[in-house]
C-alpha cells in the first residue's frame, strides 16, 4: 500500500468508523450514530454523561471507574448499543461477560467522538450561559483562577521618605 493510499484510507477510518466486530460467530456492524439516531442517544445518555463529566472534573479517568459508571446506567448503555447494531436489547443482554465486553469497547471505539464532543460542547455551553447569566460572577471567577495577578503585590515596608522633605 502506498502511502497516499494509506492516507486515504486513514482519512475514510476517521470519517465512517464503522466496525465489524464478531460476537458469537456473528459479524456484527458496530456503527458510528447517524444523525437522527445521534438526537436520540443525546436524550438517552444525558445522566450518563453528566455523570462522566462530573468523573472527568473530579479526577483522571481509569477503567475501574468507567466500568461503574456504566453499570450505573446499564440500561441506557445497553439501549445506546443497540441504536449502534442495529441488534435487539434481550440479544445484547444475553451476552457472555467476555462477548459483552468486546462488544462495549467497540462500541465506545466506534462512537468516541459522539461522547467527547458532548462532554466538551456541554461544558463550553454551560460555561457561556453562566457568562450570560451572570457577567459579573464569571469575570470574578477567571481574574480569581488566573495566576497572573491583576496588580503588584503590597509590601509591608513604607517609601523610604528623607528627612530633608
Amino acid at each position: 500500500m502506498t502511502e497516499q493510499q494509506h492516507d486515504a484510507a486513514s482519512d475514510a477510518e476517521i470519517l465512517f468508523p464503522d466496525e465489524f466486530v464478531t460476537i458469537e460467530g456473528e459479524a456484527v456492524l458496530v456503527r458510528e450514530f447517524r444523525y437522527l439516531e445521534g438526537l436520540r442517544a443525546i436524550a438517552l445518555a444525558r445522566p450518563l454523561l453528566n455523570s462522566l463529566a462530573e468523573l472527568l472534573e473530579g479526577s483522571e479517568i481509569d477503567a475501574l471507574a468507567l466500568d461503574g459508571l456504566i453499570a450505573e446506567h446499564y440500561t441506557a448503555w445497553i439501549e445506546l448499543i443497540s441504536i449502534s447494531t442495529a441488534q435487539p436489547a434481550a440479544w445484547i443482554e444475553g451476552l457472555s461477560s467476555r462477548e459483552g465486553q468486546l462488544l462495549s469497547m467497540t462500541f465506545w471505539r466506534v462512537n468516541a467522538r459522539f461522547f467527547m464532543e458532548r462532554l466538551v460542547f456541554g461544558g463550553a455551553l454551560a460555561r457561556t450561559m453562566q457568562q450570560m447569566v451572570n457577567p459579573a460572577h464569571s469575570q470574578k471567577s477567571a481574574s480569581a483562577s488566573s495566576s497572573t495577578p491583576s496588580s503588584s503585590p503590597a509590601t509591608a515596608a513604607t517609601p523610604a521618605t528623607s528627612a530633608d522633605d
